[in-house]
């Protein structure tokens, strides 16, 4: 169960202050939020965020700098602190949500999964330094919260999810499977391993190769690819596709399994391909599952938007500009390698 894998996992992130500023601004009793008349601390609000911060500095220092932060990494128009402050406040915001409807679906937290909570927690607050609690402002009633609050939402996506109608018919997820070899028309790999373009001239020789290799493709096509020194992939898609090549696909339309086609090309690249499969059941049955995936996941983002449609939720701003992520966590090295063997647990 969803629940059962956050324990282990918060567990395994065992965090080290590098500068050491505490959280002396934050008033962890003043209102971080209004949630159709209830309030939500300003301090649960913030170790939220610092331990969402913490689970990005993990990841990112090592591959974008200790300034990350401050940088717009999606492309969105706002820095990440920006960013992810706003999705932690969108979390908290669902997370809330779903409790109070948790009547609807007959969710219920256990006392034995409470208890185990509060030790979680408890474990959590041993295993992590002073000052690395006191920096990603956690408390043991912060973080036993915390667990609730994944607990709830992860028993609540199960039971909204399982509304979703799971039947998928072969015509909707049926999938074709060619196997292909592209080809460059416009750069090829020098000597260093550097990117060159082709002289008209090379196009031209280039192009008296690929007929020659179709030709021969015809005949065997893994084995003529082999010998011309090309990668043979294979592709799956159905009638929604829409990210290959249009000619390929145009022509993978009118083949039948076994056949093999001559020179297809877009702007910039040539392509052979062979029909695998007119009706590839593996294929298939993959596409049943991420159909159903899908539609879980829409299901439940449709159900969790009207909760917020229906509350009234605003966040205090001024207090809230004031939870900030100048200071940065480490991950201690000998827990970030044990994550495998205790997830497994």
């Amino acid at each position: 169960m969803k629940a059962k894998r956050l324990l282990p996992l918060l567990m395994a992130a065992v965090m080290g202050a590098s500068v050491l500023t505490g959280c002396g601004s934050i008033d962890k009793e003043a209102k971080g939020a209004t949630l159709n008349g209830e309030e939500i601390s300003l301090g649960f609000m913030n170790f939220m965020a610092r331990y969402q911060q913490a689970v990005y500095d993990g990841y990112y220092s090592s591959m974008f700098g200790t300034d990350f932060w401050s940088q717009d990494l999606y492309g969105s128009g706002s820095d990440m602190e920006t960013t992810v402050k706003q999705q932690v406040v969108d979390s908290i915001e669902v997370l809330y949500l779903l409790e109070d409807h948790m009547a609807d679906y007959n969710v219920e937290i256990t006392e034995e999964e409470l208890s185990a909570m509060d030790e979680a927690a408890e474990q959590f607050m041993s295993d992590n330094s002073k000052a690395a609690i006191e920096q990603v402002g956690a408390t043991k009633e912060y973080v036993k919260e915390m667990l609730r609050l994944y607990t709830i939402q992860a028993k609540m996506q199960d039971a909204i999810e399982a509304e979703v109608d799971t039947e998928v018919s072969d015509e909707e997820a049926a999938q074709k499977t060619f196997s292909y070899v592209r080809i460059s028309k416009t750069t090829t790999t020098d000597a260093d391993g550097n990117s060159v373009e082709y002289t008209d001239e090379e196009k031209e020789e280039l192009k008296n190769t690929v007929d020659e290799y179709a030709a021969k493709a015809r005949e065997d096509f893994d084995g003529a690819a082999q010998e011309a020194g090309y990668t043979v992939s294979s592709y799956s898609y159905g009638a929604d596709e829409s990210t290959f090549a249009e000619a390929v696909i145009s022509q993978a339309d009118e083949m039948t399994d076994g056949e093999v086609s001559g020179v297809l090309e877009d702007d910039n690249y040539y392509y052979i391909i062979r029909m695998d499969s007119t009706f590839d059941e593996e294929a298939t049955a993959t596409k049943k599952e991420k159909i159903v995936d899908q539609r879980k996941s829409d299901h439940y983002s449709e159900v969790c938007d009207g909760y917020k449609e229906e509350a009234a939720f605003e966040v205090n701003e001024s207090e809230w500009k004031k939870v900030k992520f100048d200071d940065l966590f480490t991950i201690k090295q000998e827990e970030a390698d044990s994550t495998d063997s205790t997830e497994s647990e």
